[in-house]
């Protein structure tokens, strides 16, 4: 008897994920960490550090975790996406694949690789336009408010699914052990933290105090542009990014406080935000790789490499080590190589800096911050990388740096804390 193949790369949680709730017949679920995007290079930068992998790895441990409680194995591979999704196929005589609808082009590489042996199902699993929302193509603005102004007159967000009950049909931990040695050798090379700290419930529980418990949504707009601190933003980027807590669900618990509490400037702007991060997945569904050429969507495309002087490659190396001399743009991505993360206004003020004061190519910055960020996401990375390199949706974007410091670090009390740390 054949079956299906569930690939739950970009959905590893158990809420609103169709991938688990809507599929039928005899099933086996797969994660692939895939070894180009973690251990790959991109213009001499590899695409993940060590912290990124080791989340990564102990994101799918905890998903394999939760799915045994429902008595269902995952099948954990490690290499190619379409040559190990290809060979699990010939062992387990798979003739169907249901994955999430990819965004990024490597995603819809390995799935076109993949489409003459396997019948591939694509369910938008983690976008709020899912089903019939979905914009098309050739109607799709390419700036942000237009498409904001189509969207938001009546607000319409696919609704997040129910998580129901398993069905007996799926390849239980007993049967899929066996094929997980791989994975298994790279947890115990790179140490994965036990607990992550966005995976599912973690996530949720969270989404609960922000909005809900503390209500520190109600004060979003307003705290948003701190560069470091608890609760000034929402912190569910992570969770979202790595497929780990429901965009949709968010969505939903936002609108539901303003109908039973309270709407306001700060929970409108959240979903702002929300909007903002849509936009570009759809761009990056409408223009694919050529978000990853130098002029990006404008002009024709280059995908020559970035070629930097002597100079500029000291430049680079200093902006990427906390070593420029300007205590502001230090300050920001010093936060960004100890942690992981960078508030909104941090990121945008060492782009612009990295771009228009240094003279770099923005796509050596994109790359630097695939490789750091534990919210990395492919369309929202370059999206707004492009955005203030005038090559994507907007003209150029060019900040003042002393200036911002100024508005937004007036004490200095962030800059001190960080330069202060120990590197």
């Amino acid at each position: 008897m054949s079956l299906s193949l569930v690939l739950l790369n970009d959905t590893l949680r158990w809420h609103d994920n169709p991938l688990l709730q809507s599929t039928t017949g005899r099933k086996a679920a797969v994660v692939v960490l895939n070894k180009a995007a973690f251990f790959g290079q991109q213009y001499g930068i590899r695409r993940a550090n060590l912290q990124r992998l080791q989340q990564q790895l102990a994101l799918i441990t905890a998903l394999e975790k939760s799915l045994a409680t429902h008595n269902i194995g995952l099948i954990t591979l490690f290499g190619d996406t379409a040559h190990c999704i290809r060979s699990l196929a010939g062992h387990l005589n798979a003739t169907e694949l249901y994955c999430a609808e990819p965004v990024s082009p490597y995603e819809y590489s390995a799935i076109y690789q993949l489409s003459d042996t396997l019948n591939i199902s694509q369910l938008d699993c983690n976008s709020l336009l899912g089903a019939e929302l979905k914009p098309d193509n050739a109607s799709l603005p390419d700036s942000f408010t237009p498409f904001r102004k189509q969207r938001e007159p009546l607000l319409l967000v696919s609704p997040p699914i129910a998580a129901g009950n398993s069905d007996n049909n799926w390849l239980t931990p007993e049967q899929t052990r066996a094929y997980n040695s791989d994975f298994a050798g790279l947890l115990l090379k790179f140490r994965a933290a036990a607990q992550p700290l966005c995976q599912e419930q973690a996530a949720l529980a969270h989404l609960q105090r922000y909005i809900w418990q503390q209500q520190h949504i109600l004060h979003y707009k307003q705290t948003r542009n701190q560069l470091h601190g608890e609760n000034y933003a929402s912190f569910c980027s992570s969770a979202i990014a790595l497929g780990c807590l429901s965009v949709r669900e968010l969505w939903h618990n936002i609108t539901q406080f303003e109908r039973s509490v309270e709407a306001n400037e700060s929970t409108y702007w959240l979903k702002f935000e929300l909007l903002w991060r849509e936009f570009f997945r759809w761009q990056f569904r409408k223009y694919g790789a050529r978000w990853f050429s130098r002029n990006a969507i404008k002009g024709q495309p280059d995908y020559t490499p970035a070629v930097l002087s002597a100079r500029q490659h000291e430049r680079f190396q200093l902006w990427c080590s906390a070593k420029t001399g300007v205590a502001f743009i230090d300050a920001n991505m010093r936060l960004l190589n100890q942690t992981g993360l960078m508030s909104n206004r941090g990121r945008q003020n060492v782009a612009s800096f990295l771009i228009h004061d240094l003279g770099i190519d923005w796509r050596l910055g994109a790359a630097y911050f695939e490789q750091r960020l534990l919210d990395y996401d492919c369309a929202s990375n370059w999206g707004n990388w492009a955005y203030i390199a005038g090559t994507g949706n907007s003209n150029e974007r060019q900040f003042n740096v002393d200036k911002q410091a100024k508005i937004y670090d007036a004490d200095g009390g962030f800059v001190r804390a960080m330069l202060q740390s120990t590197p």
